[in-house]
């Protein structure tokens, strides 16, 4: 499996992007820089977007993605999120004013299909996907994404959520790395627990005990302005990406 991070920031700053994470160049997991960063060329080459839930930093660029997908008449696309993220795409995005309607430009029916997360695992392009809920807006969901028996958990949005260290337990030695949010740092704890968001000393808490020894621990999600200073907070063995990354496991 190829993770290749295309941008992982909480917020827009000049040289960091936000949220979009490229899965083996055809899964997309959220949408908030894919354009700005690969280009029409590799674009086009995205089956399959997972999303994480609306906000802007996560979706931004997904009107872009599809203007060249349909350009380049691509097929079968599949925009994947909770029945809260769809909803509010088709009110407040793709809704023929703020963006054309999808269901105007699919009239033939096999362009794009935009789809509530299926219950349980589900398969996209040979691999494993469950989606799981998380503790940020109405209808956030993490991802975990399973290839040959090694998973790979992306926590999107969330702030201090039992459930999502209880599942880091539930999968062991199989999860080959973690992905989570850290966006603010400890001494904004209050502002954090507000905003449903995470720091360096909150996952530090939630996986004490918990991972797996061989399970890489990478933040990401860190807002630009206190960037440095969540680094610094970095416990040993936690790892963090700005962008552009890529890591194969």
């Amino acid at each position: 499996m190829r993770i290749e991070i295309l941008g992982c920031s909480g917020s827009v700053l000049s040289g960091f992007d936000t949220m979009s994470i490229l899965v083996d160049g055809k899964i997309l997991l959220d949408a908030g820089s894919v354009m700005s960063t690969i280009g029409v060329d590799r674009a086009t080459g995205i089956r399959t977007v997972l999303l994480t839930h609306p906000h802007i930093d996560h979706i931004k660029e997904l009107p872009f993605l599809v203007d060249a997908l349909y350009t380049h008449k691509a097929k079968g696309i599949r925009i994947i999120g909770s029945p809260q993220t769809i909803d509010a795409l088709k009110a407040h995005i793709f809704n023929g004013l703020i963006w054309p309607d999808i269901a105007e430009l699919d009239a033939s029916s096999d362009f794009i299909s935009l789809e509530h997360v299926p219950g349980g695992v589900f398969e996209i392009e040979g691999m494993e996907v469950k989606a799981f809920p998380t503790n940020h807006t109405g209808g956030a969901y993490g991802y975990v994404i399973t290839e040959n028996a090694r998973s790979v958990l992306f926590s999107g949005d969330t702030g201090y959520h039992p459930g999502l260290f209880e599942l880091v337990g539930e999968l062991g030695s199989n999860l080959a790395a973690c992905f989570i949010e850290a966006s603010f740092p400890s001494r904004m704890e209050d502002l954090a627990r507000i905003t449903q968001h995470l720091t360096p000393s909150l996952v530090a808490k939630g996986l004490d005990g918990v991972a797996a020894p061989g399970t890489r621990v990478i933040l990401y999600h860190i807002k630009p302005a206190y960037l440095d200073e969540v680094i610094a907070e970095l416990p040993r063995g936690f790892e963090y990406v700005r962008g552009g990354e890529v890591f194969v496991v």
